[in-house]
């Protein structure tokens, strides 16, 4: 291939690095835009006894002012409806929306916000996902049962809004069968995805009342949804237009600031923009599942593993949003990528007085490996056996089944990427440095895809244009265009790939769960097909020839054998606007695709400073299986920063709570892994053609950060018997582990 697998710049790397590209916070209208604040409750958990507008409403320069009363009384939500955009009668988290104003500037917006009123009945609060379980916990909604829920949910009772038992094999008979049972708790605290640009809308509303709305977004079209379910509009009276976005890693892909923009410029009459804040972002948007995991492991004497229990507890925040899409894929990786005939699994997702969790890379991939990954480790040293060969003992080979994903499994190579990690690291030859350890995790994804659709068309001087509604957020649209190039014939430079807007693009997948490339490449990689077949159908009556023999490469299309028989792209497009079929354009779709695994196999190389704690990563080897790299250059800088990404989720990264008020809301107190404590990561791509997925893409986003936080766990262990079983792994909890086994001081 001339194009596809090629290590290509991004297509719009100039526009990015020289400040050109338009984000957010960064669209302007011909006419003046207002400014939008809104007020958020200062309470976890409290009823609304009254709201007073009255005095924000007269202040000179404020022009809207917005409440539950301008909105249709309904509930909104994907699984569950338990959702009212702003409280009525009842907040459930700090920052939960009460009110918004619109003014002309920022100073008077806020002292707007200060002159509203709300009265409150403070009510008890309860964070924890374990402690919300129980009997005489205070109920969050207690209409919970009543609300309307699809037809997957179950087990709703109480503060519980979804609890799934599946029983797989004899679980009961496997324990009896196993030589050791090992079972331990593990617990990953809520973490914030800390994309660098915060949540932004700019929202405008016609004379015919059809709104406009410009948004950072991973997913225009369930937005689009999003808005019109809330106002109980059609969906043609609302037009998303995606700007460029600053990072969202899942978390840009529910309705947070949109709905409020758009009800404050209907009540002005002007445009209004809303940029939330730093620490609003980080208090009310939708950060990672805080999770409580226990898994109990029976084992035979040589490492096989025969029973696996495994109990999980999600808190999901004062809303359902999607938390059930996180339980269902918990589900499918709670017991990693292992052959094991009897499993049960206990699942359950809570509601808690915090935000509203969503998804985030991986979505409760990072928490289960933590917990999965250590207990293996734990078992290998327990049974004298190396790690690496205890994963391959066990792991899943071609057209085996995992009781949650199914199976016959297709495009398996667990054992091939952990053999490539461990070569390139040495494995056998471990550091023999004190304090210095090596730590190992396997990590798998399951990479579907969305229904989705895209377009091509060639232009009349032989360039390509391609037209999708899919947000690029890592290379998407470089990839995409390599397809079409590929299949064309022609250079990526020929190549323009256009994201449009909800009112034209055809219908695309979200930009979220590794699978963008692998539903949108495949869409487009059908109708560049289906435009090769145009443009060969085209040039055969001129060349009068057979369709069948003619080839499309190098910017033009001959008789096979007879390269000077043939015609230049630009000639064939100017000859089918005269000519019989007209016009060379294509538009394809596809439904869903089956999950596929991909795998991912990390070793963590670290230094353990046993007077503070402290850990440094010395060496970090990632071996990732892709199916086929459109574009390796792109392919190493997504593990790369998904290592980094996990390595902040490992040794530093927790949102902390005080009565449900984040106490760390900015970079000052919530630390992510910057320049300065990245090590270098070393990527080792496995690559094998994927069934279903453009020329064998599979995804690589999500699986390339599920094992960090479990590699970087062992790795301490390693290196100084430190056993950490909760995140993230601090000095303070080091120093503890090391004084309480007397390794400390």
């Amino acid at each position: 291939m001339k194009v596809v697998g090629q290590e290509l710049p991004r297509v719009e790397i100039l526009e990015k690095v020289t400040g050109q590209s338009v984000f957010g916070a960064d669209v302007r209208l011909a006419s003046p835009l207002l400014v939008g604040k809104i007020l958020g409750s200062p309470h976890a958990h409290a009823r609304i006894k009254s709201i007073d507008t009255r005095k924000a409403e007269k202040l000179p320069g404020v022009k809207a002012v917005v409440t539950a009363r301008d909105f249709p009384p309904v509930k909104f939500g994907r699984f569950i409806q338990d959702e009212e955009y702003f409280a009525r009668d009842k907040v459930r988290l700090v920052g939960d929306k009460v009110a918004a104003v619109a003014a002309v500037d920022e100073e008077t917006a806020e002292e707007a916000l200060r002159l509203i009123k709300v009265d409150y009945e403070v009510l008890p609060a309860v964070i924890d996902g374990l402690e919300a379980m129980r009997e005489d916990a205070p109920l969050i909604h207690e209409d919970c049962e009543r609300y309307w829920a699809a037809g997957l949910v179950q087990g709703r009772k109480g503060n519980v809004l979804y609890h799934k038992q599946s029983l797989h094999g004899d679980i009961e008979r496997g324990f009896r069968e196993a030589d050791r049972v090992f079972e331990h708790r593990f617990f990953a605290p809520m973490v914030h995805q800390t994309y660098i640009e915060p949540h932004t809308v700019l929202a405008r509303v016609d004379a015919s009342g059809r709104a406009t709305v410009w948004i950072p977004t991973q997913a225009q079209f369930f937005i689009r949804q999003s808005i019109a379910d809330i106002f109980q509009w059609p969906l043609i009276k609302v037009r998303v237009i995606p700007t460029e976005i600053g990072g969202g890693f899942g978390g840009k892909m529910l309705p947070t600031v949109e709905p409020a923009a758009v009800a404050l410029a209907q009540k002005s009459g002007m445009p209004v923009q809303i940029v939330m804040s730093r620490a609003e972002d980080f208090q009310v948007a939708n950060p990672r599942h805080p999770c409580h995991m226990r898994y109990k492991t029976g084992v035979k004497r040589d490492g096989t593993i025969v029973a696996r229990e495994i109990e999980l507890v999600f808190g999901t925040g004062a809303f359902c949003g999607n938390g059930l899409v996180i339980g269902q894929r918990a589900e499918m990786l709670a017991t990693g990528p292992y052959r094991i005939p009897n499993v049960k699994i206990d699942l359950f997702c809570v509601y808690t007085n915090h935000a509203n969790c969503g998804p985030y890379r991986a979505p409760s991939g990072p928490q289960l490996a933590f917990g999965s990954e250590q207990q293996i480790d734990i078992i290998a040293r327990e049974l004298n056996l190396d790690p690496v060969e205890m994963r391959l003992k066990n792991a899943i080979e071609e057209g085996d089944t995992t009781p949650a994903a199914g199976g016959p499994l297709k495009g398996v190579h667990a054992k091939e990427t952990l053999r490539k990690a461990a070569e390139a690291a040495a494995w056998g030859a471990k550091p023999r440095e004190k304090n210095r350890g090596r730590g190992i995790a396997l990590g798998y994804w399951l990479v579907g895809g969305m229904a989705s659709s895209s377009g091509v068309k060639l232009n009349e001087d032989g360039t390509v244009s391609v037209l999708t509604g899919v947000v690029d957020l890592s290379g998407t649209v470089t990839s995409l265009g390599q397809i079409a190039a590929e299949v064309l014939g022609v250079d990526l430079e020929d190549v323009h790939i256009r994201t449009a807007d909800s009112d034209f693009a055809p219908h695309s997948t979200i930009s979220a769960g590794s699978q963008a490339l692998r539903s949108m490449g495949t869409v487009t990689k059908l109708a560049a097909e289906e435009v090769k077949k145009q443009i060969a159908e085209v040039a055969a009556d001129k060349l009068e020839a057979e369709a069948g023999d003619l080839v499309v490469e190098g910017k033009r299309v001959y008789v096979r054998g007879t390269k000077e028989k043939g015609l230049s792209l630009g000639q064939v497009a100017q000859l089918s606007l005269t000519h019989k079929r007209g016009p060379i354009v294509s538009v394809q779709s596809a439904a869903q695709f089956p999950n596929q695994p991909a795998f991912s196999v990390h070793v963590a190389d670290v230094e353990v400073d046993p007077e503070t704690g402290g850990v440094k990563v010395l060496r970090y080897i990632a071996a990732q299986d892709v199916g086929t790299a459109i574009n390796p250059l792109s392919v190493r800088g997504q593990v790369q920063g998904s290592v980094i990404q996990g390595l902040g989720q490992a040794l530093s990264e927790a949102c902390v709570f005080k009565n449900g008020k984040m106490l760390n809301p900015t970079f000052l107190d919530y630390k992510i892994f910057s320049s300065l404590d990245a090590p270098r990561v070393e990527v080792h791509l496995v690559q094998h053609a994927a069934e279903g997925g453009p020329f064998g893409a599979k995804g690589i986003g999500e699986p390339s950060i599920v094992p960090v936080p479990a590699a970087v766990a062992n790795a301490i262990y390693d290196a100084v018997g430190a056993r950490i079983f909760d995140l993230p792994l601090t000095p303070e909890k080091i120093l503890l582990a090391l004084q309480e086994t007397g390794k400390g001081r």
